[in-house]
């Protein structure tokens, strides 16, 4: 059976041959199967040819940009992309802006002065205008073809120039190619002189790489819902150009590895070819994890890190260690249409260059004076300008008057038995990201993440088992959508799991079924066998729950593959299972005559759940099964596998 791709869309609930020893052997020339031939055409992403527009067109874009007259720049870069027409009329290579101006309008979609705090409406159509383009870029043009690879590259406390040489050595070094299109990386001639280009202001400057970014993000999500908003937006729209970049990689690489098969180029016996994936290795994702590995991080840890950052209660280490982005970045921005007392009123007297509040609207949408950023400044002007308005304001508070600005941050963490709107909205994300993870561990050699693929999923296991029970169930839904974790690397989370929960005296599955344990799938008969009757081998609610929620889902997913057949034998082990799991949980309460806490009540509300979903689920595969005509099949034969 060939082995299938992590990241390519797959039928039913399959899983790779051997999928966790997969990475660690070599791809035979089996490995050109990994594309069904005749779903090929779909996979590969069709994208226009690329070349850098007029140098005429360009410096008139950098003048905008840096005069921050950023409609105007936005508008000129769209038409050039209107031009384009349909992909399938012309191929006419499309006019794409440098890097530099690329990573520009990357920083205006997620900075505060331009989202959560931006001063006017014109700002806020900026941040829109901007991420609209960029989508629209990478849509028509892909993201190697539009070099996002080097427009979105981190660079903490690098000046321009010194990142714009340093750039140019890296990614286009002589006879070395990204597979990219024409577009050059940053060059000093295309540097933008603009305070949003620089350390202080730039998402690609004040982080030192994409995980850190990523952590901030997700804390966000549970304790600031104002700007979980925009780093939604954000952050979807980087993970599609990392999946988008990755997926077209990978198209090329098999493409290229075919073509060198079918030449006889390659070294060696055929049947010991093997795909280097040299185009992969160089993708967008792989870039971000070795700037783990540039700055002497254990590149794995720091990965699983990211993807559980605030996803559980214990969220004492990760405050301190995702930090904010950009400084004073949960301030809000105050309202200065109300009305001044009279005794706040400013004289005017122009011919002493006393203006009043008449500068009022020149606020500046970030102050470079970090003591000063809670609040939107005039710019600098000389003290006779200033007049009487030296005096000092007050710091503001959390209980300041409407109109003042204030940092939003809570008081308090929340509760970890409550899921908030924006951790429930970060998971498909952080799934997503799961998803790419799995494919740099299944195709690349294992020093890229600094692991096996084993390892990651042991690792990735243990961090999933210590969340709360109610994230712990919105990860193993599978109410997601196929693109967002596909049903394989469900099936193989789905087993780890499952052992991992299970007990020592329970039958092992290569002892049950060595056809389907060798291909990392789940079967009937091991479901019943090695998992199904038995609980948790622990005695807490908490642990017997989430083991009956992952049987639930290794059920349901089992009916929904079809894959399942009704037999006596299934209704006495769902039964058998729901028994011994109400047992166990009997043992370890009302230890010393204590009641029940919270965790634990919500733990017994879920086991309830999930025992009637497994009875619905028999109740199912009973129904089914004396719906469908034919010869029955055999229990003991039926797996989850690739076709």
């Amino acid at each position: 059976m060939a082995a299938s791709s992590p990241l390519t869309d797959v039928d039913g609930t399959s899983t790779p041959a051997s999928f966790h020893t997969a990475a660690n052997s070599p791809n035979t020339a089996d490995t050109t199967n990994i594309t069904s031939p005749d779903h090929e055409d779909d996979r590969k992403p069709k994208y226009y040819k690329s070349e850098e527009i007029p140098h005429v067109l360009k410096q008139s874009c950098q003048i905008h940009l840096e005069e921050q007259m950023y409609l105007p720049a936005i508008e000129l870069l769209g038409s050039l992309l209107s031009d384009a027409g349909e992909r399938q009329q012309t191929d006419k290579p499309v006019r794409v802006p440098p890097p530099a101006q690329i990573a520009l309008l990357g920083t205006l979609t997620i900075h505060p002065a331009y989202t959560s705090r931006a001063p006017e409406q014109a700002n806020l159509d900026i941040a829109a205008e901007s991420r609209e383009y960029l989508r629209t870029l990478l849509n028509k043009v892909g993201p190697v073809n539009a070099d996002f690879r080097s427009a979105f590259s981190f660079r903490q406390g690098q000046n321009s120039g010194r990142w714009a040489r340093r750039s140019s050595r890296e990614f286009n070094s002589a006879g070395e190619s990204d597979g990219g299109g024409d577009i050059g990386s940053f060059s000093e001639a295309d540097n933008i002189e603009s305070k949003w280009s620089g350390n202080d202001h730039s998402i690609w400057r004040r982080s030192s790489d994409f995980w850190s970014v990523l952590g901030w993000a997700f804390r966000c999500s549970t304790t600031h819902a104002h700007r979980w908003v925009h780093w939604k937006a954000w952050l979807d729209f980087m993970i599609e150009c990392l999946e988008k970049d990755w997926d077209e990689r990978l198209a090329q690489d098999e493409a290229n590895f075919r073509t060198e098969l079918g030449n006889g180029n390659s070294s060696g016996p055929e049947s010991e070819a093997t795909c280097q994936y040299p185009l992969l290795q160089q993708s967008l994702f792989v870039q971000y994890v070795d700037d783990l590995r540039r700055d002497r991080k254990r590149v794995l840890h720091e990965v699983i890190r990211a993807l559980f950052a605030f996803a559980d209660d214990e969220n004492t280490a990760d405050n301190t260690y995702y930090k904010e982005v950009f400084n004073k970045e949960t301030v809000l921005h105050k309202d200065k249409n109300k009305k001044r007392k009279h005794s706040q009123m400013v004289a005017v007297d122009l011919e002493k260059d006393q203006f009043g509040d008449y500068l009022d609207d020149w606020d500046d949408p970030v102050t470079d004076d970090d003591e000063k950023a809670d609040t939107f400044t005039t710019p600098h002007l000389s003290s006779a300008r200033i007049g009487r308005r030296t005096k000092a304001r007050p710091k503001s508070t959390p209980f300041s008057r409407p109109g003042k600005a204030f940092d939003v941050s809570p008081t308090t963490s929340p509760s970890p038995l409550r899921v908030t709107d924006g951790l429930a909205d970060s998971i498909p994300l952080r799934l997503r990201l799961f998803r790419l993870v799995s494919g740099c561990a299944f195709y690349l050699p294992p020093d890229i993440l600094s692991c096996k693929t084993q390892d990651l999923y042991d690792l990735f296991t243990s961090r999933l088992k210590s969340l709360p029970l109610p994230c712990f169930e919105l990860f193993l839904s599978l109410d997601h959508d196929e693109k967002v974790l596909p049903r394989f690397i469900y099936v193989s989370l789905f087993r780890y799991v499952a052992q991992s929960f299970a007990p020592r005296s329970a039958p092992k599955p290569e002892d049950v079924d060595p056809e389907a344990d060798a291909e990392h799938a789940i079967s009937q008969a091991m479901l019943r066998e090695c998992f199904l009757p038995f609980s948790a081998k622990t005695v807490t609610v908490e642990d017997n729950a989430k083991f009956s929620l992952v049987l639930e889902s290794m059920a349901w997913c089992l009916f929904q593959s079809g894959s399942v057949d009704y037999f006596e034998g299934l209704k006495w082990a769902v039964e058998k299972g729901i028994e011994e799991r109400e047992k166990k949980i009997k043992k370890g309460s009302g230890k010393g005559g204590a009641a029940m806490t919270a965790a634990e009540k919500m733990g017994r509300q879920v086991l309830e759940r999930s025992a009637a979903s497994l009875r619905a689920f028999v109740d199912a595969v009973e129904a089914t099964s004396f719906m469908e005509d034919g010869d029955a099949m055999d229990e003991d034969s039926i797996v989850v596998s690739s076709p």
